[in-house]
């Protein structure tokens, strides 16, 4: 066997590892989250419980907050491929749309993580301005692979951050709907959202 296969193999074992801990330490935070509530829980307690040292949980993730609701690298990159891919027949918007209720839909990648993550989301209101900064990641990443997708040069259009900034708060604004004890299923609210918004953004 070559070195250069050794490499690889080795490579790709280290790759797998590091996606394994980063999952073991997102469930952690979301059982010990759902168990006591989100004010009670420490970074150290996600750490015991995922398995690993307090050390290495930093090494993942910067603060409990978004061990929680943290959306990871490969994820981002995910969402930015799909949104860069220009389906036939489908606007920039209706594009976002479908990608940012994929990312609280519990049928998509991860069924366990992402239901048990929109559960805590709707439910505890203090993590708002967590998610928060997890949003301006998710903008950025988004603007720029719909600036690509436009075929225009990074900040030399509005057009692309616009229309993200608007598709982020309507779903942000779906959240908080029901997190403040408005009717209605989030899924049937994000479609609507969009209808209104629709008209006014292409």
């Amino acid at each position: 066997m070559s070195t250069d296969l050794l490499t690889d193999e080795s490579c790709g074992l280290r790759e797998r590892k590091k996606r394994e801990t980063r999952r073991a330490l997102n469930l952690a935070a979301l059982d010990l989250v759902e168990e006591k509530g989100f004010a009670a829980v420490t970074t150290e307690e996600i750490a015991s419980r995922a398995g690993v040292s307090a050390r290495t949980f930093f090494n993942y993730f910067p603060s409990k907050e978004a061990a929680v609701i943290g959306t990871t690298a490969e994820e981002l990159e995910s969402y930015a491929a799909a949104l860069e891919e220009d389906v036939d027949g489908e606007t920039p918007l209706e594009s976002l749309r479908r990608i940012l209720a994929s990312m609280l839909a519990p049928s998509s990648i991860d069924k366990e993580l992402r239901a048990r993550r929109r559960r805590i989301l709707l439910g505890e209101p203090s993590l708002a301005p967590a998610l928060v900064g997890n949003n301006i990641r998710i903008e950025n990443a988004l603007t720029a692979a719909l600036e690509r997708r436009l075929g225009v040069r990074s900040g030399a259009s509005l057009e692309a951050r616009l229309t993200v900034a608007v598709a982020i708060a309507a779903v942000r604004a779906c959240i908080e709907h029901q997190q403040n004890g408005g009717s209605g299923r989030l899924e049937r609210n994000i479609d609507q959202a969009f209808e209104r918004i629709g008209a006014g953004v292409r």
